[in-house]
């Protein structure tokens, strides 16, 4: 391998680093809308769009959404529909409050390859790393969950 070469590797890795932490940082400026709030103590936020934050077809991402709530709908989970969205609105991702546990919550999450899932618990917002664990990310607490639920119509 020449130097050349190391250094197009080495400059795509940072490039993709640095990607990656964009992706974590955006995820953090979140917003959910809802008709009602969600009435579980603990609950993840899921969602079956764009896998590994690759953007697919509305269609595509319909489907997947429409097989994930199957899924739960099949193993007796709990859920309530929701939109999840950066605050300007310029990207949005229907979305699920499940009653369920942490860990199946994951499972679930890497399953749909989702980088990342919400975690709500004891009041508080948390963002969980899934398929971005392996790249060293680690659960971010963002604060209160009601600061950041919006039920539709009451604005």
């Amino acid at each position: 391998m020449s130097q050349d070469d190391r250094h197009s590797d080495d400059d795509q890795l940072q490039d993709g680093n640095a990607e990656r932490q964009a992706t974590w940082l955006s995820y953090q400026q979140i917003i959910f809308r809802a008709s009602e709030t969600p009435d579980y103590s603990n609950f993840a936020i899921l969602t079956a769009f764009n896998p590994e934050s690759i953007v697919l077809s509305c269609k595509e991402n319909r489907q997947r959404q429409q097989r994930l709530e199957a899924e739960l709908s099949a193993l007796g989970y709990a859920y309530l529909r929701l939109d999840c969205s950066a605050p300007d609105g310029r990207w949005h991702e229907p979305s699920l409050a499940v009653c369920t546990g942490l860990s199946q919550a994951c499972e679930l999450a890497a399953k749909w390859r989702q980088n990342a899932i919400y975690w709500v618990s004891q009041q508080q917002l948390y963002l969980v790393p899934v398929m971005l664990k392996h790249q060293g990310f680690s659960q971010t607490a963002l604060g209160k969950w009601p600061a950041y639920l919006h039920i539709q119509g009451l604005e």
